[in-house]
């Protein structure tokens, strides 16, 4: 007799990427917007993820990176702020075809950040969650793509893991994770905030001292 009461467990998002990474049948047809649908009502914390964390690398101090990366997650958080209940995607980007070797690489050598994460995170602080956190929540990640991609020296790898960390509290419906994401986003805020008012201060003092 089965037990009514069993419920089944969904499955984590690092699961689902192991799927995509190891299914051989994708060799020729992976596109973006396969993924997406394939993470369900996860798709876009998932996505904001899979386009922040070129961020955290190296190479996206090359001029330009920072903006093909960031415009997607632009997209996605507007869509956010809308309430679109599935991702949206231009067609160009949705429908184009990628390497699976590429993104199988990509899913498993994040994939030990994501389940490190997955672990810590989990379904708590729902107010942070509803709708309206929802609409909060698209704007500041909208803030953050927009930030990313202007050129500010050092700031890459900052605005990064801030949509990393967005993202995930997303994915995992962690509310706390969300409001730790806000807590560094107005301390950076301030902190710049700051810099530029003793650089004015230094300048007008020199501009008065001359």
């Amino acid at each position: 007799m089965k037990n009514k009461d069993h419920k089944t467990v969904p499955k984590r998002s690092s699961e689902i990427l192991i799927e995509i990474a190891e299914n051989k049948n994708l060799k020729s047809g992976l596109t973006y917007r396969y993924i997406f649908q394939a993470l369900g009502d996860r798709a876009f914390g998932v996505a904001i993820l899979f386009f922040a964390l070129p961020s955290l690398l190296p190479f996206s101090a090359v001029p330009g990176i920072a903006v093909v990366f960031g415009l997607p997650i632009v997209i996605f958080a507007l869509g956010m702020i809308f309430g679109r209940k599935t991702i949206w995607l231009p067609k160009i980007i949705g429908n184009k075809t990628i390497s699976h070797s590429k993104i199988s690489r990509i899913i498993f050598a994040v994939l030990p950040y994501i389940v490190k994460l997955e672990r810590l995170s989990k379904p708590r602080w729902a107010l942070i969650t509803c709708r309206a956190a929802e609409i909060m929540n698209g704007i500041a990640i909208l803030c953050l793509a927009l930030l990313l991609m202007i050129p500010i020296p050092f700031s890459n790898f900052i605005f990064g893991g801030l949509l990393a960390i967005f993202s995930i509290g997303i994915i995992e419906k962690d509310g706390l994770l969300i409001f730790i994401g806000y807590l560094f986003f107005i301390a950076y805020i301030f902190f710049i905030y700051m810099v530029a008012l003793k650089a004015i201060e230094a300048f007008l003092f020199i501009k008065n001292s001359v």
